[in-house]
């Protein structure tokens, strides 16, 4: 284990921890509950108030996150799974719409199993009263909120991480440019940069990279911005990086170099296993080591 790899991880965790005041967390919580209302809302809406979740979850498979929260007990996406071989994950992460047949499996399975207290209407096959509406959203989104508050201050955590970077650049005088999907050596000249694009690789759909750099002679750095929130949630941030980064390597061989800019709580083995697979690390703490790594590489 590299010893600087110890005490930058160190050095993360605790300023992470000196992060966490009372102030930013309220802050994470109330954003996390705005977005889970209107997740709520969305999915009433679009199943007719519950009476059309087939119909709603055709149309869009991202329902099923709020549907799975209004069973008793709640579920999870794997026991869900078992549950009902005809839902699909990734329909639920993405947004993708289910096929009829498939919603219409993962509807009755919900019908089955929906929580009697919270949605009484369903019963009676009528449209919800507004003290029941309050209800449901007040419940729902509080148990939806807790569940995604990590990933909400992960996200903003990794928006101002992106934004240093863009920033560094801009005043080292480096050109953004419009993001596009990156298919050819020459799509990211010297001294230029695009913010959240897509390399273009050989046996899997394309890859995004949160910034992209070009590089003297053609070389681009593909770079990673990775916040985790703990050691655990920091296995597959990293796992995210490495499968991108093979990916990479297997399509355009050494002409594109992946960074990954790390944050927060990270296991310092984690960070051993991107220097094994030749990943390069930098800090968000240290941006200065990653501005003298970038002067090195262009004219």
């Amino acid at each position: 284990m590299a010893p600087d790899h110890l005490g930058d991880a160190a050095k993360a965790r605790a300023l992470y921890l000196d992060t966490t005041n009372a102030g930013l967390a309220a802050d994470d919580w109330h954003f996390a509950l705005r977005e889970a209302r209107r997740l709520v809302a969305g999915a009433l809406r679009d199943s007719d108030y519950l009476l059309d979740i087939a119909g709603s979850l055709a149309a869009n498979g991202a329902h099923s996150l709020v549907f799975r929260q209004l069973l008793a007990p709640p579920t999870s996406q794997d026991q869900f799974k078992l549950i009902c071989p005809e839902w699909s994950k990734t329909a639920e992460n993405t947004g993708r719409p289910m096929s009829a047949t498939s919603a219409l499996a993962i509807a009755a399975n919900i019908y089955g199993r929906l929580d009697r207290g919270v949605v009484r209407w369903t019963i009676a096959r009528r449209l919800p009263r507004r003290h029941e509406l309050v209800i449901l959203l007040r419940v729902t989104s509080t148990l939806l909120a807790q569940q995604r508050l990590s990933t909400a201050r992960r996200n903003r955590l990794a928006a101002q991480q992106e934004n240093q970077i863009v920033l560094l650049l801009a005043s080292r005088g480096w050109t953004r440019l419009p993001s596009k999907m990156i298919d050819t050596r020459a799509a990211v000249p010297e001294k230029c940069f695009m913010h959240k694009t897509r390399f273009a690789t050989a046996t899997t759909t394309s890859q995004e990279v949160d910034i992209a750099c070009g590089l003297a002679g053609s070389y681009v750095l593909a770079m990673e911005c990775k916040v985790t929130n703990d050691e655990t949630n920091s296995v597959k941030r990293i796992n995210d990086v490495l499968k991108k980064a093979a990916a990479w390597k297997n399509h355009w061989g050494s002409f594109v170099r992946t960074a990954a800019l790390l944050q927060g709580v990270i296991a310092p083995k984690d960070v051993q296993r991107l220097s094994d697979a030749g990943v390069l690390v930098f800090w968000s703490h240290d941006l200065l080591q990653f501005e003298t790594w970038l002067a090195g590489q262009t004219a």
